[in-house]
C-alpha cells in the first residue's frame, strides 16, 4: 500500500512539473553558432543560384568531396561563364569535422566585418594572389572563402568580400 502512495506521489510530481508554461520566443545567445543538420553544410548550399549570377558567376557551383586524408573539407567553386578567366571563382569551403587551427598552419592577418561576422583573413601557403576569408563555427567547424587575383594581387580579396554578407546570411544562427 505504501509503495503505491509513493507511485502516486511521484507521477503527480512529473506531471505537475510539465504543467509550467514560459513565455515567449526561444533565441540564440548572440554570436554564437549552433550546429548545422548535415544536410546545410553542403558548401554549394552557401550561395543560391541566382546569388551566384548576381555575383557574376555561372550556377550551379562545382562540388569538390572532402578528401579527410589529406585534411581538406568539401568545397564548392563558382567560376565565371568563361573558361579561360582564371581570376574570377570563388571557392566556399564548408568543414564539420576540422578545426580551423588545424587548417590552416598560419595565423590569421587580419579580420573584418561582412553581413554581421567576423571573417579572418588566413595567409595562402601559395601567395598573396589567393585570399581567405574563415570564420569558425564551432571548436571543429567552419567555412571559409578563397578568391584570387595572379594579374593583381592586391585585387585578390574583392570576390571573397563581395561574397562574404551574402554568405553570412546561410551560416547557421
Amino acid at each position: 500500500m505504501k509503495s503505491r502512495y509513493v507511485l502516486a506521489l511521484a507521477a503527480a510530481s512529473l506531471v505537475g512539473g510539465c504543467t509550467t508554461t514560459v513565455t515567449g520566443t526561444a533565441q540564440p545567445v548572440p554570436g554564437r553558432f549552433t550546429v548545422a543538420p548535415a544536410a546545410a553544410t553542403d558548401p554549394c548550399a552557401l550561395l543560391t543560384d541566382d546569388e551566384a549570377v548576381r555575383l557574376g558567376f555561372g550556377a550551379p557551383g562545382t562540388r569538390k568531396a572532402a578528401r579527410p586524408e589529406s585534411l581538406i573539407p568539401p568545397s564548392c567553386t563558382w567560376s565565371t561563364p568563361d573558361p579561360n578567366d582564371f581570376d574570377d571563382s570563388l571557392q566556399a569551403i564548408y568543414s564539420t569535422d576540422l578545426s580551423i587551427g588545424r587548417y590552416y598552419s598560419a595565423q590569421p592577418t587580419g579580420e573584418e566585418q561582412f553581413g554581421g561576422v567576423t571573417w579572418k583573413k588566413h595567409p595562402s601557403p601559395i601567395g598573396d594572389f589567393i585570399c581567405d576569408l574563415a570564420v569558425e563555427l564551432s571548436a571543429k567547424s567552419f567555412v571559409a572563402l578563397s578568391s584570387q587575383n595572379v594579374g593583381d594581387p592586391s585585387k585578390a580579396c574583392e570576390l571573397a568580400e563581395k561574397a562574404a554578407p551574402i554568405v553570412a546570411r546561410h551560416l547557421p544562427k
